[in-house]
Order: structure tokens, then sequence, then C-alpha cells
């Protein structure tokens, strides 16, 4: 059975026979519309894809820049080498303690700076990895958005070859979710949940008897977050 939208949101009364926006009966034009804004998202889809591979590009880069940034710190511990063998020599052969302290100081220093050069280098790889993973998922929730809108305005109808159509979308979109699920990133969809200011970004008001005062009646647009961190907030309207 066909369904027709009423004004409050997420009502729906049924109708009979096929119908389309506006309450017409779905045209070819509506059915190819509908392809092409199909066709749209999947050429999305393999940009995104050409796009990853570039920022594969850049990660293999930065690798082989910490490869040689390792080459140097390979010199820095072969200094550390000799100087620890000209300590131990100097302590066979040198008869004066205060020789011998000059050695061993000098060994201690470049060993402080060997572990404080490691650290800023595992902090630096660290941070630039958890960078690029970050901004790599950002760049991938348009996707997402446009995979929602293509089934918000799918058609509803009796035709086995719409209703094939509609569900390739709905597939598409459950496996490109379940994708960024893989990677951690969580879906927020709060709809009739209280504001959260550090969630949700309120774009306006909508009243509704559904939901209590200060709760969200409507999501424009979902929001998504990296374990504790913030991806997109969730464009929402409150009731109040």
């Amino acid at each position: 059975m066909s369904y027709r939208y009423s004004n409050q949101p997420n009502r729906r009364r049924p109708v009979s026979g096929p119908v389309g926006p506006g309450g017409q009966t779905p045209t070819l034009a509506d059915y190819q519309a509908l392809a092409q804004a199909y066709e749209e998202v999947k050429a999305r889809l393999e940009q995104q894809a050409k796009e990853l591979q570039n920022t594969k590009s850049e990660l293999q880069i930065k690798n082989e820049a910490l490869h040689r940034q390792s080459e140097d710190f390979k010199k820095v511990e072969t200094e550390l080498l000799f100087t620890r063998a000209g300590l131990e020599e100097a302590q066979r052969q040198l008869e004066s303690d205060a020789a011998a302290r000059d050695w061993e100081e000098k060994y201690i220093r470049l060993q402080a700076e060997v572990d404080n050069l490691r650290k800023r280098w595992e902090q630096r790889a660290i941070a630039d990895s958890a960078e690029n993973r970050r901004r790599v998922l950002a760049d991938m929730l348009p996707l997402a958005d446009h995979l929602d809108l293509a089934m918000q305005h799918a058609p509803e109808s009796h035709s086995a070859s719409v209703k094939s159509f509609v569900a390739n979308i709905e597939a598409t979109r459950r496996a490109f979710l379940e994708t960024l699920r893989r990677y951690g990133v969580e879906r927020i969809d709060p709809l009739g949940e209280p504001f959260d200011p550090n969630l949700h970004e309120a774009v306006g008001h909508a009243p509704s008897d559904e939901v209590e005062a200060d709760h969200i009646s409507q999501v424009l647009q979902a929001g998504y977050r990296e374990g504790d961190r913030l991806l997109r907030p969730a464009r929402v309207l409150v009731n109040g």
C-alpha cells in the first residue's frame, strides 16, 4: 500500500494507487530522475575512492620521510656507541678521574638526546596518523548524507522495477554505514532525545506534541563521532 505524508513529521496515511511527489502518479521522468540521482551518488562514491587513494599516497610519502628520519636516528645511535667505547677506553687508560667524568657526562647527555628524539618522532607519527584518519572519515560523511536524501525522496510504487531500484539504493546505504561502523564511526540520530549542545546543533524550533520541551522534534542531518571525538554534530530542530 502507498502512503502520503501529512504535515506532521514522520506521519503518513495510506492512499490508494501509486503516488509520487505532490500526490501525482509517478511518471517515466520521475524514474529517470531517480536513476540520474543514483548515478550521481555512484559517481561521488567513485570520486571518494580516488581521494582515498590520494590520501594513501600522501601517507606513503610521510612514511618515507619517517624512514629518512630513522636513518638520522641510526647515525645518532652510532655516535652514542662510539662515545660509549670512548668512555670505556678512557676508564681503562686515563688515570685522571676528571677525564673519565667528562666522557661519562657526554654519554649521559647524548643518551638523553636520543630518548627525547625518539619520543618526539613517536608523538609526531601518532598525531599525524590520527589527523589523517579523522580527515578521511570526515570526507566520507557527505556520501552518507546523499544516500539518506536519495532514500527520503525515493517514490513509492507497486512497480517491481522501481522497488528493486530503491532496494539497491537502501542496500548501498546500509553497506556504507556498516563500513563507517567498522572504522569506529558512530551515527548520531537523536530524534526525541534531550538537546545536547555538545552533540547537536540547533538550527531552529519545531513545536511537537510527540516529544517533551527542549527535546529534539526533527533531525535535519545526522551527526557522527569517532569514540569520544565529534566528527560532525547532528543538525536538529528543538521542541520549544
